[in-house]
């Protein structure tokens, strides 16, 4: 009877020796291990990461929810992103203000998905507490290159403590990074990167084809010789010099009175007025530093490093003034005031300097010089680029009108 029941166990546990050994086979069927060169990883992966380490009861504190998913060739992982969406988010006792998604960054074999939620505890029962940011639960599922999708799965993350009106919560074993760096943030540092290296690109290019200009300038201003290549002065500078001889003689005339020379010099000044007003070509050159000043000439001084004296003449009388104004029909209302200012002034001191008395009245004369030189102002001031450079549009536009 002994050997009977001795054989009996015998025979159950060798019965249970060779289940165990059916089901690891099995299971090594059912699921092999990587393949070489491939490693084991868990299909999704996500974390919590606050900006803050404790806050006040109300106030909005940063919370990113950060997800990384597998996207390899024949698997891809399928996350329920609805469920993440603020509406949808229940962090009780915490409200979800609001979340905005920002872009996926895609670095093989893994997509990165990222929410960035703004939160608040509005409970007045957590002074002095460490408060969990909930479990969360999120379903996923696998897909393969052919479209079959496997069942929901789920993937849970911890609960994040929260300190109310305190430092460091109690359950926390480090200190949270508190970077507020997303990335939405790392995106539009790129974009504001890149948009600065284009303006810087286009900057140097400005500035190397204003430095090849200069340059030009220069070579072509060494290499002129003689006092008929001489630059031509600009117009404002021709005014402004018209503008000195004007103040020169009407402080002259203040202290000696008037007389015939000085009225010729401001004849010669009214005279180069006019001829740029009436775009007209100025006579000029450069004269030598013993050299006098002649009739009809007024002196301009140019130049910083290498400065130079230029003489300027014009044959404008108010006469020729007054056939341009009956040509120009056109002519702007500020144009026509300035020319005919001009060509009052010329003959009242053409009476004053050529006249068979030699003599006029002081306070003409010296009215005459005022309206000259307001004339020559404004002159001046439209002829610098800001308001050349408009009524050359509006000129352009009433022409194509």
């Amino acid at each position: 009877m002994s050997r009977i029941w001795y054989s009996v166990r015998a025979l159950a546990v060798w019965t249970v020796v060779f289940a165990a050994l059916g089901s690891a086979a099995a299971a090594q069927t059912a699921a092999p291990g990587p393949r070489e060169g491939e490693v084991e990883s868990d299909p999704i992966r996500c974390w919590w990461k606050a900006d803050r380490t404790a806050v006040r009861v109300g106030e909005r504190f940063g919370l990113v929810l950060t997800c990384a998913v597998i996207e390899t060739g024949p698997i891809t992982v399928i996350p329920a992103l609805n469920q993440l969406e603020p509406g949808a988010l229940s962090l009780t006792p915490f409200e979800v203000v609001s979340g905005p998604r920002a872009d996926d960054v895609v670095v093989p074999p893994w997509r990165y998905v990222q929410f960035d939620y703004t939160v608040r505890l509005l409970s007045d029962g957590f002074f002095g507490q460490d408060v969990m940011i909930p479990a969360l639960t999120v379903t996923y599922n696998l897909q393969t290159t052919g479209g079959a999708q496997g069942r929901d799965k789920t993937y849970v993350l911890p609960a994040l403590p929260m300190r109310i009106l305190s430092l460091v919560p109690r359950s926390a074993s480090d200190i949270r990074d508190a970077s507020g760096q997303t990335l939405a943030g790392v995106a539009s540092r790129r974009f504001r990167s890149s948009l600065a290296r284009v303006l810087a690109w286009i900057s140097f290019a400005f500035a190397a084809v204003l430095t090849l200009f200069a340059m030009t300038r220069v070579v072509r201003q060494y290499r002129a010789q003689g006092a008929a290549a001489v630059r031509t002065l600009p117009v404002p500078s021709m005014l402004g010099g018209c503008l000195n001889t004007l103040a020169e003689v009407s402080a002259e005339a203040g202290k000696v009175g008037w007389s015939p020379d000085l009225a010729r010099r401001a004849l010669a000044a009214l005279r180069i007025a006019g001829a740029v007003a009436m775009d007209r070509p100025v006579a000029q050159n450069v004269a030598d530093p013993d050299a006098s000043e002649r009739e009809g000439q007024i002196t301009v001084r140019t130049g910083w490093l290498r400065p130079k004296r230029v003489r300027l003449s014009a044959s404008v009388t108010s006469k020729s003034i007054t056939r341009h104004l009956d040509d120009r029909r056109r002519l702007r209302a500020s144009a026509r005031a300035r020319l005919e200012s001009i060509a009052e002034a010329l003959g009242l001191l053409s009476t004053a300097s050529y006249g068979r008395n030699g003599k006029a009245d002081a306070s003409s004369l010296d009215a005459a010089i005022e309206s000259g030189t307001n004339a020559i102002r404004g002159l001046r001031a439209s002829a610098r680029w800001p308001m050349r450079t408009a009524s050359a549009v509006v000129r352009t536009f009433t022409l194509g009108g």
